[in-house]
């Protein structure tokens, strides 16, 4: 049975948790209608209610790992992760987004418990890495509905994904590519997307990358971006790519600065920022 939205709401409001601990059949009602409405346009419920008790079930240990599994299927699928994939400007963008926190939830409590194989992470992954290239609603705060946050929560999975124990280094280069995807999206950044890209950088340098790959990167990204720029004369869309790219690489090289202060590193972001600086005002 799939609640209403007015009922789902009451129940969560109150929920019972012995009961669902001990009710399989409740609890399967309430994993599902909280699924259906994922992605609500009512922030109280999608936001407050919803995710913040899948993070309760989740991070709490209160599912059986088979549920968890279902659920991560089910999460990346047409219906949720791909929901209506390529829209812009429709609610559609809830469902996507609030599925990929989810899945960075149960990618999260994997990482301590260990029920899925390398090789299904490796599913995860790819599935991962397409819709950060595919998601072309990137809205941050929508007023009336509050938080659509596309990219900053396709951030938080692709983090999630990283920190995992079963991530393949072979995995570095889509991964890097997903991150300078959503970089170079046309748009400047208002609602601190950089920062949460900025985990994923973190994450990989937990994870053990090398300097030297993560600066040919940054070179790249600024080569991309100046190639893009002269095919398309200094387009409005790269316009404001410059300027997430700046405000990303100044975000970098102050957190890199007192978390990871690689000499080589720094002079490479301040190279890259101070060129994209002259370029734009020829000081």
């Amino acid at each position: 049975m799939i609640y209403e939205e007015d009922i789902l709401k009451d129940v969560l409001i109150s929920l019972d948790i012995k009961r669902v601990l001990d009710d399989d059949n409740y609890r399967a009602s309430l994993l599902q209608s909280m699924l259906s409405h994922i992605g609500s346009v009512d922030p109280v419920l999608r936001d407050h209610l919803i995710y913040s008790n899948f993070a309760k079930l989740i991070g709490g240990s209160l599912m059986p790992q088979s549920e968890m599994a279902s659920m991560l299927d089910r999460c990346l699928d047409q219906d949720h992760l791909f929901y209506k994939i390529g829209e812009k400007n429709t609610d559609s963008v809830f469902t996507r987004s609030f599925s990929s926190l989810v899945v960075a939830l149960i990618l999260t409590e994997d990482n301590k418990t260990s029920f899925l194989t390398s090789m299904k992470l490796q599913e995860v992954s790819e599935l991962i890495l397409t819709y950060l290239h595919e998601e072309k609603d990137i809205r941050g705060y929508v007023e009336g509905k509050e938080w659509a946050h596309s990219i900053a929560h396709g951030a938080d999975m692709l983090s999630a994904l990283v920190k995992h124990h079963h991530f393949h280094m072979g995995n570095l280069p889509k991964v890097l590519n997903a991150i300078q995807a959503c970089l170079l999206k046309g748009i400047v950044y208002t609602d601190e997307e950089e920062d949460r890209l900025i985990f994923v950088i973190e994450a990989l340098l937990e994870k053990g990358i090398k300097q030297d790959v993560l600066v040919s990167w940054l070179n790249n990204l600024s080569l991309t971006l100046e190639r893009s720029m002269v095919e398309e004369g200094n387009s409005l869309t790269d316009y404001r790519s410059k300027i997430t790219v700046s405000n990303f690489m100044k975000a970098l090289f102050f957190r890199l600065k007192h978390s990871y202060p690689n000499k080589e590193l720094l002079q490479c972001l301040e190279n890259n920022i101070h060129y994209w600086f002259r370029k734009s005002y020829g000081q």
